[in-house]
């Protein structure tokens, strides 16, 4: 559900989007757990705006055109220069089964999602086409998060499902090589995998995280003494992870061990970290931020549950999205 600062690439044109497309084939401590800080200025104007569909949106990501929803009945939506449109109605296949989660390659020129079904392709953003590569190795089980490393045409993909199963592939110009299913957190429910090259982290619903060795094995780094389930990770570096939970904590890692950071007093669903910024986002419209030290809670004036976050550059704004076709924009 999330990506990294490293391979999010910065603008390199805006264009309008064309119409509706059918299926086209080291750590600091900043603060103590529920001490958050308010801000009710306008320093963050994290504000709603106009978006095509009712239907909840699940994840976000930057491309070079520009943010990259996904959502439920399969919708792909697509910031232009003037709004937001709907560029894919049904998702891959045009089964219109639901789409939990969004990836970009490094070059930002494909997104990946994934969703019910065995639901899973890619969408080209310069062609406007979207590419169906549901139910790999015949898996019609429903994909919880897809992960992305490497260039459009030449990326590595890794699956996720709530049964704790990972499947990895790699694209050699189209043709797909998926491998055999592993299980690297030996069955328990996996909410989200990140990628950052060759490193890797997902997290599960017993409060675990899981490091990719270099051998491609996992290992569990934590998180202690934690009963609540993680529900996404986010990384700054290799050695950096910023980790939310089911009962709205937020714990960061440096490589060595994880620290209790915040807390806000709901779930927290999605976080993003960038350039030393960082967003989580949850129920009642709860948008939590960091830039340095201290994290704080952002005035969003909505109460929809936020689904998705994904924070943007100094061409583009940070995105939330979630229930209801919610999009909130953070204007600078």
């Amino acid at each position: 559900m999330t990506h990294d600062d490293s391979t999010t690439p910065t603008r390199t044109r805006r264009c309008s989007r064309r119409s509706v497309l059918a299926f086209a084939g080291s750590a600091v401590t900043v603060g103590l757990a529920g001490c958050l800080t308010g801000n009710s200025t306008a320093a963050h104007g994290w504000q709603r705006v106009d978006s095509p569909t009712g239907k909840a949106l699940h994840d976000v990501v930057f491309s070079t055109e520009g943010p990259v929803a996904a959502g439920e009945s399969g919708r792909v939506l697509a910031r232009s220069d003037d709004d937001w449109e709907t560029v894919v109605e049904s998702g891959p296949g045009g089964a219109s089964n639901g789409l939990t989660g969004a990836a970009v390659t490094n070059d930002g020129e494909r997104v990946w999602v994934c969703g019910d079904s065995g639901a899973a392709g890619y969408y080209d953003v310069a062609d406007d086409e979207l590419t169906d590569r549901s139910a790999p190795k015949e898996k019609t089980s429903s994909w919880a998060d897809v992960a992305v490393v490497g260039q459009a045409g030449v990326e590595r993909i890794s699956l996720i499902n709530g049964s704790g199963e990972l499947l990895v592939g790699r694209n050699q110009q189209g043709t797909i090589q998926w491998s055999e299913v592993t299980k690297p957190t030996d069955g328990d429910s996996v909410n989200a995998i990140t990628m950052r090259g060759s490193t890797g982290y997902l997290c599960d619903t017993n409060g675990n995280v899981s490091r990719k060795r270099s051998d491609g094995g996992w290992r569990s780094i934590g998180i202690d003494d934690v009963s609540a389930g993680i529900h996404d990770v986010a990384t700054l570096d290799a050695d950096t992870v910023t980790a939310v939970a089911d009962d709205g904590s937020i714990f960061l890692y440096n490589g060595f061990n994880w620290i209790s950071v915040a807390s806000v007093e709901n779930a927290l669903h999605a976080v993003d970290r960038r350039d030393g910024r960082g967003a989580a986002v949850g129920p009642g419209g709860t948008v939590v931020t960091v830039d340095g030290n201290e994290w704080s809670a952002a005035d969003t004036s909505v109460s929809k549950t936020l689904h998705g976050v994904a924070l943007g550059t100094v061409e583009y704004s940070d995105v939330a999205v979630g229930a209801d076709g919610t999009i909130l924009e953070n204007f600078q």
